[in-house]
């Protein structure tokens, strides 16, 4: 198992397919098997690194948790691999991770795609429901929080046509999530973390995508990415929640590599 000594942990990646290095940077207490959606078709146009941020998956887990951790872990791996420069895909949490990254190593990142993510949770908060949703489901079995939770990644057709295949891809994913505290450590590091003053700063050509109907991270942080980054690209998918990128998979890695061959 690949593991790199980043910051005193132990950062666990993968490497698929060869070309022009894409990073994929994944969200709160989630591993690398969280793109198992796109990793198939994304490495087919280039060389994919993905891997388990610090408390998630086959990474340590260390008391110390913030964004600015994760990015300095992620500048880390991508010296250790030789990276000087990449594309990056940051979802969630790992949007925000890919923002800190993009500001703080401007060199390292050659250019942008921020997913269902936003410069300050706490200015554009969850909906009440989704909040209390959340905390239900974290105190549930795991298949009782499975159907807890599904409404606020999958839109009602989806799961009417897929709730088995979307059960059996998360017995697989759980093994390797962030444990409930590590979990809180995450979410802890997510609302303390405010770009919005900063993004303006973001130099790598933005492609930012969200779902119309996201209950979890709202649309209105994505169009403020947009509105501030720099000629940044926005794309909101219609009737797309927070699991836009399994939901809308071929949309979502169609639109990824024709920006990113664009940027090459």
């Amino acid at each position: 198992m690949p593991k790199a000594k980043i910051n005193d942990v132990n950062i666990y990646y993968e490497v698929y397919g060869s070309g022009e290095p894409l990073l994929l940077i994944m969200g709160l207490g989630a591993s690398l098997l969280g793109w198992q959606s796109q990793i198939p078709t994304l490495s087919q146009h280039f060389r994919v690194i993905a891997f388990d941020n610090r408390g998630t998956g086959r990474s340590d887990r260390p008391d110390d948790c913030s964004i600015e951790l994760f990015a300095e872990d992620t500048a880390g791996l991508l010296k250790a691999l030789d990276i000087d420069s990449t594309h990056v895909f940051g979802v969630s949490m790992g949007g925000m991770i890919a923002q800190e990254l993009a500001l703080t190593y401007p060199e390292m990142v050659r250019s942008l795609v921020l997913g269902v993510t936003s410069p300050c949770l706490a200015a554009w908060p969850p909906t009440e429901e989704t909040a209390e949703a959340a905390l239900r489901a974290s105190n549930m079995m795991p298949r009782e929080a499975f159907e807890a939770a599904l409404w606020m990644g999958y839109s009602d057709g989806y799961v009417a046509e897929h709730k088995e295949a979307l059960w059996s891809r998360f017995q697989i994913e759980l093994p390797l999530m962030a444990p409930p505290e590590y979990w809180q450590k995450q979410l802890d590091a997510v609302l303390r973390f405010d770009a919005r003053d900063r993004v303006g700063g973001i130099t790598a050509p933005t492609l930012v995508m969200t779902g119309a109907n996201d209950p979890v991270i709202p649309p209105e942080g994505s169009r403020y990415l947009a509105e501030h980054i720099p000629d940044a690209e926005l794309m909101i998918i219609p009737g797309a929640r927070h699991g836009f990128n399994v939901e809308f998979e071929e949309q979502c890695n169609q639109k990824v590599i024709d920006f990113l061959k664009r940027q090459g």
